[in-house]
């Protein structure tokens, strides 16, 4: 694949993303949320609506990231400068729970609990590096 094809082929991903309601995000400019098992966690953009579980995860797939797991979204929560950057809602992890079930964190109590991936959350991604 020449340098004009690779170009080409990126236009067209950013080109998509747009019309699914994506803006380019800047990972170079996101905040650390933690360092954890090795990893250091970047926070990504937020999704605009509430999503089911698989679709919270081609969302952040698509943004060029990957759905939070429960340890990290309670890592958000418990951040001083992350927690202000989420909505006193809802957020899908990666955590299952059952096959039917994974996983949330709430906003505004901390609390975590389960719900059916066919039920609505919202979405945050996310990137981890290894350290």
């Amino acid at each position: 694949m020449t340098i004009q094809q690779k170009i080409k082929d990126l236009e067209n991903q950013i080109k998509a993303l747009k019309a699914q309601g994506h803006v380019a995000y800047d990972w170079s400019k996101a905040p650390v949320i933690c360092e954890l098992n090795g990893y250091r966690w970047y926070l990504g953009p937020e999704g605009d609506v509430e999503l089911n579980w698989v679709d919270a995860i081609a969302w952040c797939e698509s943004a060029g990231g990957e759905l939070l797991p429960r340890d990290i979204l309670l890592q958000c929560f418990m951040n001083e400068d992350i927690k202000p950057l989420f909505k006193t809602e809802w957020y899908w992890s990666s955590t299952e729970f059952y096959a039917t079930d994974a996983w949330v964190q709430s906003f505004s109590s901390g609390d975590q609990d389960t719900s059916t991936k066919t039920s609505t959350d919202y979405v945050r991604a996310a990137r981890k590096y290894p350290i």
